[in-house]
């Protein structure tokens, strides 16, 4: 460390501020950042400009940004279709420059294990003898392309887990895997994600979210997530075909951007005659997700596998009570009477029980303000970069 205890931090990861169409990770990535940089540290970012299906159309190539006290490094792709679609990040430029770029670093932090600037940034930490760790954000498990995984496995990630002075889980779902994975207890160390509990003091108008879409049911059922096979729409969708049955006056609203399943989705809807009852509203906005939370009745977070629920922590904030899959993790867990409910894992007929519950004619009521003080407490960015700053030191003296 420097003197005063503050440490320079190089943060590597596919995307980052302002790509939130991929979801949740460079959101708490960002949030983490631009606390540590409130606690005095310095932070660096090593980034692509991939922002979603478009790149980022306000980044110039390979330009650096300071971005809240955050100094920006967005290299340019050689293709954004293959970086969204296929995960496929290619950018020369970060290959040419990473390694000067983590001189001057004391510790680095990847964000993902499986990616081409993952591997180039951990081959130049151990070149630079500079200590690392790594956040699998989710991605340890073999959900798709097990092929192209086992193989990256053996060629960089195990030797990369194998290295890392730690292994940081956002949730025991995910510890759970990395030890699964082989990665010794002694090396993961527990961080959830950071929220910027800030962002929903000042909520909208409880009617503005049915009143923009022309939904006049009078209960929303809310799924907010990518359109992915993992997220478990088609599983809420047959769910909400039996709530129907007992209680026609609801509406779905499917909300998020397309990861390759909307248009079976679509097809799903249309064959169960419910097109005049779900609405697609793609990718919202931060604002127009507050909006669509608060405007909703429940949120259902019906994951195959989630190991950090950030929309239920969201939901919550916006005063609205959850369902989750019992594959889902966040640690710690709020209570039913504060919010939260599970239900039993890919089982549409528990989740379609638990939809009748919350927002059905008689909905169960949870203290809102419980809910909402429990999520500040544990997930508020300071609270998170402190944990992290303990981590960072802690590799550090091991490093010598």
């Amino acid at each position: 460390m420097d003197e005063g205890g503050v440490v320079r931090i190089t943060f590597v990861i596919p995307y980052f501020y302002p790509a939130w169409e991929y979801g949740g990770e460079p959101r708490s990535t960002f949030e983490l950042a631009r606390s540590l940089v409130a606690r005095g540290h310095s932070v660096r970012v090593l980034t692509t400009d991939s922002g979603g299906p478009n790149r980022l159309g306000h980044i110039g190539k390979n330009e650096e940004r300071n971005v809240e006290g955050i100094e920006v490094l967005y290299y340019s792709n050689v293709s954004n279709f293959l970086a969204y679609r296929h995960r496929f990040f290619w950018p020369p430029e970060f290959f040419r420059r990473v390694h000067e770029q983590l001189l001057h670093t004391q510790v680095l932090h990847v964000h993902e294990l499986r990616s081409t600037i993952s591997v180039s940034a951990y081959r130049s930490a151990v070149r630079a003898r500079v200590p690392y760790v790594i956040s699998p954000h989710g991605g340890l498990k073999h959900f798709g392309k097990k092929f192209a995984k086992s193989v990256f496995d053996a060629l960089w990630g195990k030797q990369m887990l194998d290295n890392a002075g730690a292994l940081i889980a956002i949730s025991p779902v995910e510890e759970n895997e990395a030890r699964a994975f082989g990665v010794e207890g002694r090396r993961i160390r527990l961080l959830p994600n950071a929220i910027n509990v800030g962002e929903f003091q000042d909520l909208p108008a409880r009617c503005a979210f049915a009143f923009r879409w022309n939904i006049r049911s009078s209960r929303i059922v809310l799924f907010l997530g990518r359109l992915h096979r993992i997220k478990g729409a088609d599983i809420l969708l047959e769910a909400f075909r039996k709530v129907r049955a007992t209680y026609a006056d609801i509406h779905l609203v499917i909300a998020g951007p397309d990861d390759g399943e909307e248009s079976q989705l679509r097809r799903r809807v249309h064959a169960m005659s419910m097109g005049d009852a779900v609405t697609f509203t793609g990718f919202l906005n931060e604002k127009d997700k507050r909006e669509a939370l608060v405007g909703s009745d429940v949120t259902v977070v019906p994951s195959r596998s989630e190991v950090f629920c950030l929309s239920a922590i969201e939901s919550l904030l916006c005063g609205t009570p959850v369902i989750v899959s019992s594959a889902c993790g966040l640690d710690p867990l709020p209570k039913p009477e504060q919010g939260l409910v599970q239900f039993i894992s890919e089982n549409a007929d528990d989740l379609a029980e638990k939809v009748l519950m919350m927002a059905g004619a008689a909905p169960f009521r949870h203290n809102v303000a419980a809910g909402r003080d429990f999520m500040s407490q544990e997930f508020s960015p300071g609270a998170i970069a402190a944990k992290a700053e303990t981590i960072y030191e802690e590799v550090l003296r091991r490093h010598g």
